[in-house]
């Protein structure tokens, strides 16, 4: 299979992340479907995909043509019967191996294309185990965008212990043409970033913990002595991922051992409701929740 703009994208999952790998591969000139079985989903989706090409045309960054030319690039359906036909399938559902696998399974069947390449957005489950679910292992492997996707610049490809070199090469040329920039990791848990990310975090929270600093001395720390644009602490309100991010946690803790341990404080901001931004609060409160 040769990579181009021709091919067929679907994208299955409509969430924050989700949404913006749609609109990352029709600002890049692709086609592509976004797939996802809640109606109100794909009707958020269609209104942030709406709202952030409109606040590029405000800026000037495109025109309003360029606008209505990205949208025409863009079908989003409930229906899976779509991937039938596709050449790259991306899988971006919630973080869960179960879940995933389970879709996995369902693609592999769906997919009629035996060169189609099946992938995933997970930012830390064994790509391997998710490979086992189908009956074409070789053409799996991870594609883990950062949030925002359309600005971000970095994509994980992620190696499974049958992932062919031919689909590693593949998903690295299909980056380079979103004018993404590919590095590739090994199948470990949280692959490159997010364990050097997660190990920040866990790290800084014990800070908290044994009364070292506090919350906000930790995020000006980051900022203004390691040149970071956000503390972990503001940067987790940011992506909403509190929540998620336990959970990643204690499935690296699972698996490399204690260093990814989360405190128990954290645990009970979560409890308490603080779980991001967009729920007016987190490790910091926010008036202009969205």
């Amino acid at each position: 299979m040769k990579i181009g703009r021709n091919l067929n994208i679907v994208v299955i999952g409509v969430g924050k992340v989700g949404t913006g790998i749609v609109q990352a591969f029709a600002q890049s000139g692709f086609a592509v479907k976004g797939i996802d079985n809640s109606s109100q989903a794909l009707q958020l989706a269609q209104q942030k995909i709406d709202g952030n090409l409109s606040w590029l045309v405000s800026k000037e960054k495109i025109s309003q043509e360029e606008k209505a030319t990205i949208l025409e690039r863009i079908q989003l359906s409930s229906d899976y019967d779509e991937i039938r036909s596709a050449d790259v399938v991306i899988e971006s559902v919630f973080e869960d191996l179960n879940i995933k696998k389970e879709l996995f399974g369902k693609m592999d069947k769906l997919v009629e294309s035996s060169d189609a390449l099946l992938l995933s957005n997970t930012s830390s489950l064994s790509i391997s185990e998710i490979a086992s679910a189908t009956k074409r292992p070789q053409q799996v492997a991870g594609m883990h965008f950062f949030n925002p996707v359309p600005i971000m610049k970095l994509v994980e490809v992620v190696q499974g212990i049958e992932s062919s070199r031919k689909t590693v090469e593949q998903v690295k040329e299909l980056a380079v043409k979103m004018g993404k920039v590919p590095i590739v990791s090994k199948d470990s848990p949280g692959f490159i970033v997010n364990r050097m990310l997660n190990a920040l975090f866990v790290e800084a929270a014990r800070i908290v913990e044994e009364g070292v600093g506090t919350i906000e001395d930790v995020d000006i720390g980051a900022k203004l002595g390691l040149g970071h644009p956000m503390g972990p602490f503001e940067l987790a309100d940011y992506l909403d991922g509190i929540p998620l991010l336990i959970h990643i946690c204690q499935y690296m803790q699972a698996e490399l051992g204690p260093r990814f341990r989360v405190p128990v404080w954290v645990k009970n901001y979560v409890r308490a409701g603080r779980t991001g931004r967009s729920s007016g609060k987190g490790f910091f409160e926010y008036n202009d929740s969205k």
